[in-house]
């Protein structure tokens, strides 16, 4: 890891610092935290979610799929989106 890049690392926000994201969490209007997950969801599937900001099926369908495929998580695969799903995203650091 050059210079750089472990210097950017250190930026990222800690993990707890980050909402829990979760399918039908009492949410009445779009959210920009949900359209910011929808977006890095987007950038590991080949199929492309709605970035519309309410975490609904195919959120939640989005999320296990990465949560069952991806290398760097190592939490359950239930479709909530916490520190550790928010880690392997690369958003935040645990």
């Amino acid at each position: 890891m050059s210079t750089m890049e472990s210097a950017s690392a250190k930026k990222l926000p800690a993990c707890t610092n980050l909402p829990v994201l979760r399918r039908n969490d009492k949410q009445t209007q779009a959210s920009n935290d949900v359209k910011f997950l929808q977006k890095q969801l987007n950038l590991y599937r080949s199929k492309d979610i709605n970035i519309d900001g309410f975490f609904g099926k195919k959120t939640e369908d989005a999320v296990k799929d990465f949560q069952a495929n991806s290398g760097d998580y190592s939490g359950a695969i239930d479709g909530i989106v916490g520190p550790r799903t928010w880690n392997a995203l690369g958003i935040c650091n645990l």
